[in-house]
């Protein structure tokens, strides 16, 4: 069995089962917000550990609530997102910035 782990915004991790087929997000905050289309909605991830799970067709929530648009809570959710999706890029970003830094440092002592 392989898992392939991939660190998405909001402090959210996506696990994919290659075998299977199966993607879990696990919530690593507090508290995330999550488009997923699979579930129609934004997911909202109510407390650290929360599993929101697509196999096929078959989606299940533990500990999450989705949030459809005209919900009260929408708007905020998708706020939220922009500014996850914002912050993530500019760590990654950053992240690059100085991995190409340090090799143009070594490509200098050459």
């Amino acid at each position: 069995m392989t898992v392939i782990v991939t660190r998405k915004p909001g402090g959210i991790t996506q696990l994919f089962n290659t075998e299977t087929g199966r993607v879990t997000y696990k919530c690593k905050a507090e508290s995330a917000f999550m488009l997923i289309e699979a579930f129609g909605g934004i997911v909202k991830f109510n407390q650290k550990g929360a599993i929101a799970t697509v196999t096929g067709h078959i989606t299940s929530l533990e500990s999450c609530d989705v949030l459809k648009k005209g919900h009260l809570e929408y708007k905020e959710a998708l706020n939220a997102i922009v500014s996850a999706h914002k912050e993530f890029a500019q760590n990654i970003s950053d992240s690059y910035q100085k991995k190409i830094q340090e090799l143009e440092n070594k490509l200098s002592t050459l």
